[in-house]
């Protein structure tokens, strides 16, 4: 069985939008061995700061403050936060060596108006999942997986209908909602569960990892639009290159989807992931 976690996350263009313009969204597709191997290794990351283990990590981890005081582990989130390129780091470099495929969705929503682009959020945030739902379905009809589940991050306010009923034109019809035919066929074909599974990144090792990878992307992103300067990110993403759909000659379009396939973000990011399979590892 093959199972696809995902999380999204969402970014400033340098196009002067008002609210955040860039959407991702996309995580890792796992073999039940796989899974074990890299909840083993955030186990034992997270040992070497509280041998209990039991405490979410994320890229931003800034974000967990409120969670970790409500818990009464201020001090541990302390310790992560000093140690959080460190451990981020290590993580990077131990999941190389397991077996996964990450499958992301990129999308830039045109617009600088706040209201237009507000407008047009839950359309765009359709696109970029159902965008990455085909690629992910394309991938399994190639390697024939006997069955395969998709865990996403719980939502923001719990509101499901979005993904559940995208996921359901997809799976019943192999289309998405606007009617784009997916190259897969439905998804039902290929042995999918009939349903989506939900979970908490603060509960969930692999959706913890699959946020830390999203992050990274995220940050590769910026960077290929140069409003960071920084390669920390960047550094990270090369150190799982290999893992991306399609490496390391079509990651672009198989791995990562941009759309549109044209134009500023598609061109800045193109050459930079391309540049990351150019130099020596």
């Amino acid at each position: 069985m093959i199972r696809w976690y995902a999380d999204n996350s969402e970014l400033h263009g340098i196009w002067g939008a008002a609210i955040q313009d860039i959407l991702l969204y996309g995580g890792l597709c796992v073999s039940e061995e796989s899974r074990e191997r890299l909840c083993g290794i955030m186990r034992t990351v997270k040992s070497g700061y509280d041998e209990n283990a039991d405490f979410p990590l994320k890229w931003n981890f800034l974000g967990l403050r409120d969670h970790y005081r409500n818990l009464g582990k201020e001090q541990l989130y302390e310790r992560l936060l000093q140690a959080s390129k460190r451990w981020r780091m290590r993580i990077f470099r131990e999941i190389a060596s397991v077996d996964f495929t990450i499958i992301m969705s990129i999308i830039h929503g045109y617009g600088r108006d706040r209201n237009v682009q507000r407008r047009t959020r839950r359309r765009l945030t359709r696109h970029v999942f159902s965008n990455a739902l085909m690629r992910l379905g394309i991938h399994i009809r190639e390697i024939g997986s006997p069955y395969t589940e998709l865990v996403l991050d719980w939502p923001p306010g719990g509101d499901k209908t979005l993904f559940d009923s995208e996921y359901r034109c997809a799976y019943l019809n192999g289309r998405d909602s606007q009617q784009q035919e997916f190259y897969c066929g439905p998804l039902k074909n290929i042995r999918f569960s009939d349903s989506l599974f939900y979970a908490s990144t603060n509960e969930c090792a692999l959706l913890q990892l699959c946020d830390l990878i999203v992050g990274a992307v995220k940050d590769l992103v910026d960077y290929s639009l140069e409003r960071i300067s920084g390669t920390y990110g960047r550094n990270r993403v090369r150190e799982i290159k290999h893992r991306f759909r399609g490496a390391p000659d079509r990651v672009i379009g198989k791995g990562i989807s941009i759309a549109p396939a044209q134009g500023d973000l598609y061109d800045r990011l193109k050459s930079t992931v391309e540049e990351l399979y150019d130099a020596p590892s």
